[in-house]
């Protein structure tokens, strides 16, 4: 009798704590929190997140015929020194002119799921992967991580640099790839140089290490430079200064971990399943003939990915697109591969 009378017990308190669990999660599940960031993108029915991002079709398709060639990824290459080089026609003026390539995706949270009518473009027609992460980081109209480059800042990263022991955001052995990268490219040593995407001045330090002349710092976020040498400026200012003939060219180009982000709303930028192309054109547009690109994307020759929202990988497939009309001069090293490209 003793051990029925404990048997009992136990499968009482089974029991109960299983339907202590079924009534937890129908109060998160009914409060409208997320119980699962990754896999539960939204309160909304497919169809109706592909009729929320509706209102963004009209831009998109004007983007795309803007875009022309450029964004025409079914386009073959020729061989080239590190995969295919793709070239095509490309309308500097209409990149620029485009308001959406600069704008906000105006959402409260990040979209978390490419939506279905956007997925072919996004994915090159199915030829890459989707995989899912999720990130809500809103820098776009807002300021950067580190809003404020002060002097000293940038004097002690440039002695690290000197060193070799400069951390940067990913790493002292990343930041060394980039640094031996910029020895290889044209133009950086004595140079204007363009940055595209900057959270904090490590790259800027590398480039003054190596003798840039004037750096101007392209960033989502509002950044204060209080260092003779770099000014920054954010996409609408970019975009207006070159349509008004205020930008000027440059004699190099570098982003490290910032394009492969671009069109993905992670950082607020408006949804662009051609973002990151449209971002290395623009910085072609902007270059003197000669001049370089130096290139940190995520890279996997075999393996072209996009991770929604968090970034894209770049292999055989994309990475001739992203680098239209660059010609491809000398590969690095880092996880994230450096390229540099001459123009």
């Amino acid at each position: 009798m003793g051990s029925l009378i404990q048997y009992s017990k136990f499968v009482f308190i089974i029991i109960f704590i299983f339907v202590l669990i079924i009534l937890l999660y129908t109060r998160v599940r009914s409060s409208g929190e997320v119980v699962d960031p990754i896999s539960v993108h939204s309160d909304l029915t497919t169809s109706q997140h592909n009729l929320y991002f509706s209102t963004y079709l009209d831009e998109i398709k004007n983007t795309r015929l803007m875009c022309g060639e450029l964004c025409d990824t079914t386009r073959k290459g020729t061989p080239g020194k590190f995969f295919d080089k793709i070239t095509a026609i490309i309308n500097c003026e209409a990149l620029f002119k485009n308001k959406y390539v600069d704008s906000s995706h105006g959402l409260v949270h990040a979209p978390r799921k490419i939506p279905s009518i956007l997925l072919n473009d996004y994915t090159m027609n199915g030829k890459m992967k989707v995989h899912t992460a999720y990130f809500n980081q809103q820098y776009l109209g807002s300021t950067a991580r580190t809003p404020i480059w002060t002097k000293s800042l940038l004097n002690e990263y440039v002695a690290l640099a000197k060193e070799g022991k400069l951390f940067g955001t990913y790493g002292i052995p990343e930041t060394n790839a980039l640094r031996d990268g910029l020895q290889h490219a044209p133009g950086v040593k004595g140079g204007r140089v363009l940055v595209i995407g900057s959270e904090k001045p490590w790259v800027e330090a590398c480039l003054i290490e190596i003798g840039a002349k004037s750096i101007v710092t392209l960033e989502y976020g509002k950044i204060k430079s209080e260092h003779e040498q770099i000014t920054t400026m954010v996409p609408s200012e970019y975009r207006r200064q070159f349509l008004d003939n205020k930008l000027g060219l440059f004699d190099a180009v570098v982003s490290f971990s910032s394009i492969e982000h671009s069109g993905l709303g992670r950082y607020g930028d408006a949804l662009n399943p051609w973002g990151d192309l449209i971002v290395v054109a623009r910085a072609w547009c902007v270059t003197k003939t000669n001049g370089s690109l130096v290139l940190g994307v995520l890279y996997d020759i075999n393996n072209d990915y996009i991770t929604f929202n968090a970034h894209r990988c770049y292999g055989r497939k994309r990475y001739p697109y992203l680098t239209t009309n660059w010609n491809q001069h000398y590969l690095g090293k880092g996880h994230q591969r450096v390229h540099v490209f001459t123009k």
